[in-house]
């Protein structure tokens, strides 16, 4: 057993990690990847009997959407090399259809109706959420600043920073950071 005690006197018990990261393919497209694992500081006896030893990942979960420069998903990659139980990889196949589906206004409540519920994992579902964000924070930035390959690709992040007034507090219309999206 893990049983360290940080400086606030607290004994961690669960580990969560989520990593999240943007690239750009050979063919222009974009692959945004996340990776998601959940780890206990003790051992733990899982619902059909295998014991996971204190720091050994029992959700082990990986979801790769292809984008295309408009972020509608043209591919969709699902890993899960480390489950609880034998029944968490039936929902894999369910997340192709995504295919097609466009990450932008709505995509979190679309997400919801495809996979809320039995229709899919709660740990792949809610990974959606940050692949998307992952892809806002690569797609345009990248196209306008690392690899432009058109005139309209060097105003990508202009457009797409001006549509996010109002998306937050610090994007609100009279903040500075608006003045700054207005130019």
């Amino acid at each position: 057993m893990i049983d360290d005690v940080d400086e606030w006197g607290r004994r961690l018990i669960h580990r969560r990690k989520v990593e999240c990261q943007g690239f750009l393919r050979a063919d222009g497209l974009w692959d945004i990847e996340g990776r998601l694992s959940d780890s206990k500081t003790h051992p733990v006896t899982l619902a059909e009997g295998r014991t996971v030893t204190a720091g050994q990942t029992y959700h082990g979960m990986l979801i790769r959407l292809t984008l295309d420069d408009d972020f509608v998903v043209r591919e969709v990659h699902v890993a899960m090399p480390d489950v609880p139980t034998s029944q968490c990889r039936g929902a894999m196949a369910g997340y192709q259809k995504l295919l097609g589906e466009r990450i932008g206004p709505g995509f979190s409540r679309r997400i919801k109706e495809l996979f809320g519920g039995v229709g899919g994992c709660v740990h792949l579902t809610e990974l959606l959420l940050p692949i998307a964000t992952t892809a806002f924070q690569t797609i345009p930035m990248a196209r306008a600043m690392v690899a432009p390959r058109t005139p309209v690709d060097v105003e990508a992040y202009v457009n797409a920073t001006g549509k996010l007034l109002n998306t937050c507090y610090a994007l609100r219309e009279d903040s500075l950071v608006a003045v700054f999206l207005k130019k």
